[in-house]
């Protein structure tokens, strides 16, 4: 089986065959090239003959398609591989990617009522050692260009090629390999470089208003946030690649709070905004088209994770909805530890409840710059705010100070606090949402100092668990089980952490403390997989095991004595984790890759530092196939089990569960079986709330 890359060469030799041997210059001389041929269709449906194996060559429409894509990036480096592009994507267009299982094709037409669908394997396409069938193919993909049957038309490679053209004029080397432009680590930081000059002409404070103004023009606010989502090209249509909100956020905190007053500072802010956009569709971490995360394979996962996860750190902003930050303050960390930290740091938790109160006051969805004096004016005693500062502000131009690359896993630290603290006794807001988590990671890190793994990882836990308890409550809802544990002999051992039932409805919730680590954020090979793992993926295999004992068992008894009974109630599986996760928390990404998981197994180098979570992946998978396995044994319908999956970070949770009067319309918001392909649960729910005719959401 040959990579990409020496495909490449192969097809390049084909190809220059093929214009060899046989001129083709118009029209004219394209039909005459097809003249061996009864029609354009019987020339199409030779490519079928000439191409589609049913042996397993490692090749499929879709590897052809792929070459297509690399041959039209390549022509923005050498000028002369677009017209291989085009061939093969004309090519691409005449293979189908199933056959009859004797080799012959599936005819296209109306599917009759009743009928069953005719019996299918996958087409296989032949290897590019059969250097005569292929030129033949090239022939007729070559006439079938130069008659414009099928132009290229793939959004997102014209898009990446694009940004790659204005780079490329912009003087910035780089290459490409295996279908992507690869651009060194020194280019990227001069990239980034450039565009901090840029906005430095602006300064801190303008540059965040910008940047703020363009997010809130671009996307949906609700819930006292911005969703940013996945947008993708209308139909089969082009367009631009977008602003990538994050990146610039985190390159505009780290600049002087004024600018340097140039005229003309608006040339330099739309000269960043189009370095940023090009360099991070370069990236191409953008999907087109809504169908960009069907078919990913078990070999595919662990990329296709990673660039999911680099999405949101170049796209997208960590948010909650501040109001809820003094809930999630209190429950979370409760009283226990106010008198130990007042001794210690001069403040406690409920000062930190109380900064979050006066924030709130001051807030709003752009950038605000507020004097000290005005906060104080709330009753905040000065020694306190005095104590508070370091631990809730950035100095001017340090928040993300080593911040060159949007691969920088050490370099955004920004998210850690919520303020920052300007020369002249003011402080810069930069958006109400984001201030919510900053202020937990701030509380939380001055809580932790000192303290135990054993400590820290028993209060994210107990702390999870406790506010996802709190948020069912606060409608009226108490778990009818929590932490309880079974264990079954052969049918299996776990714990359910809560469990909500009625008449109707069993939901089994997870909580997972896991946050999303700065490598996955920023593109480190492996860390997105990672934390997938230990966050949506692992809660979920865990109560993949809890729903299988009940449909095989019709119960689950408990080692106290209780036993939660199926009763052929619906069973809905929800992850909580403590803090937003992203796309990796989308329950559809988790329906995007579950045949992937169902084949998968974990590999990595024996110098890996993270072999051990590797290794409980591993056992997690091989948990969840087996699961699986036996819910197909028992008559289940594997493709529905993702669509009985739900996931939501507590503060999300704490939006869609507003206003709630029954576990049955908990499930129904949350498990919908639809999905806008967003990959934004908050956004996903608020399209749902829309089209059920719900009002505007607040």
């Amino acid at each position: 089986m040959q990579d990409l890359d020496d495909r490449v060469q192969k097809l390049r030799a084909i190809f220059q065959d093929s214009v060899t041997a046989v001129q083709m210059a118009d029209e004219a001389s394209a039909n005459e090239a097809l003249e061996a041929y009864q029609s354009l269709r019987h020339a199409s449906d030779r490519l079928f003959d000439l191409l589609i194996v049913l042996e397993n060559t490692g090749q499929t429409v879709s590897t052809v398609r792929a070459l297509a894509n690399h041959f039209f990036l390549a022509n923005v480096l050498d000028r002369v591989s677009e017209p291989i592009a085009e061939v093969l994507n004309n090519i691409a267009a005449c293979l189908p990617g199933i056959a009859k299982p004797d080799g012959t094709r599936i005819q296209s037409g109306p599917v009759q009522p009743g009928a069953s669908p005719p019996p299918q394997v996958t087409a296989f396409v032949r290897t590019f050692d059969h250097e005569s069938e292929w030129r033949e193919a090239m022939l007729i993909g070559r006439a079938f260009t130069v008659l414009k049957r099928h132009p290229f038309s793939n959004a997102r490679t014209k898009a990446v090629a694009d940004a790659a053209t204005r780079i490329k004029q912009l003087g910035y080397p780089f290459s490409i390999r295996s279908g992507r432009y690869q651009i060194r680590s020194e280019s990227i930081e001069n990239i980034v470089g450039e565009i901090w000059r840029c906005l430095h002409r602006l300064g801190c404070i303008n540059a965040l208003s910008n940047i703020m103004r363009v997010a809130l023009e671009s996307q949906v606010y609700a819930y006292e946030q911005i969703l940013f989502g996945r947008k993708y090209a209308g139909g089969y249509g082009d367009r631009l690649p977008g602003v990538p909100i994050g990146l610039l956020y985190n390159i505009a905190v780290k600049l002087p709070a004024l600018g340097s007053n140039e005229r003309n500072a608006r040339s330099f802010w739309d000269k960043a905004i189009c370095m940023a956009r090009d360099l991070v569709a370069m990236l191409d971490l953008e999907p087109y088209s809504q169908f960009a995360f069907l078919g990913l394979d078990a070999q595919a996962l662990e990329d296709g994770l990673r660039r999911v996860a680099h999405y949101d750190h170049c796209f997208a902003l960590r948010q909650w909805h501040l109001s809820f930050t003094l809930q999630f303050l209190a429950v979370f960390f409760g009283e226990s530890f106010d008198a130990d930290m007042k001794q210690r740091l001069g403040w406690n938790v409920a000062d930190a409840i109380q900064l979050a109160q006066v924030l709130k006051a001051h807030a709003r969805p752009g950038t605000q710059v507020v004097p000290n004096s005005r906060l104080l004016e709330t009753g905040f005693g000065p020694g306190v705010f005095k104590s508070m500062l370091p631990f809730f502000a950035h100095r001017e131009g340090e928040a993300n100070k080593n911040y060159r690359s949007p691969f920088g896993a050490a370099g955004p630290d920004v998210i850690f606090k919520p303020l920052i603290l300007l020369k002249g006794n003011s402080v810069v807001l930069p958006a109400a949402s984001v201030l919510g988590p900053a202020m937990f990671e701030a509380t939380f890190a001055a809580w932790r100092t000192n303290r135990t793994d054993k400590e820290i990882d028993s209060l994210k836990g107990d702390g999870t668990e406790r506010l996802t308890k709190y948020l069912f409550a606060k409608h009226g809802l108490q778990p009818c089980f929590e932490n309880a544990k079974y264990d079954l002999g052969e049918q299996g051992a776990g714990e359910c952490d809560l469990v909500f039932e009625d008449e109707e409805n069993i939901i089994l919730v997870e909580c997972k403390a896991k946050a999303l680590t700065r490598g996955a954020m920023t593109g480190i090979q492996g860390d997105a997989l990672l934390d997938f793992a230990g966050g949506l993926f692992a809660s979920q295999a865990q109560a993949l095991r809890h729903e299988r004992i009940l449909r095989s068992e019709e119960a689950i008894h408990f080692r106290d004595g209780t036993r939660l009974e199926l009763r052929d109630r619906h069973i809905t599986r929800l992850t909580v984790t403590l803090l937003d996760h992203g796309a990796l928390q989308d329950r559809w990404m988790l329906r995007s890759v579950y045949n992937a998981l169902l084949s998968a197994e974990v590999t990595c180098d024996p110098c890996y530092t993270k072999k051990k979570q590797v290794k409980e992946f591993n056992e997690k998978l091989r948990m969840f196939q087996e699961e699986t396995r036996l819910l197909e044994a028992a008559g289940q319908d594997i493709n529905a089990h993702p669509l009985n999956a739900a996931s939501a970070s507590v503060a999300q949770l704490d939006v869609i569960l507003e206003s709630v009067q029954s576990l049955s319309e908990v499930r129904t918001r949350l498990s919908t079986r639809m999905t806008f392909s967003t990959f934004n649960v908050l956004l996903e729910y608020f399209h749902q709330q829309k089209m059920r005719g719900q009002g505007q959401p607040s």
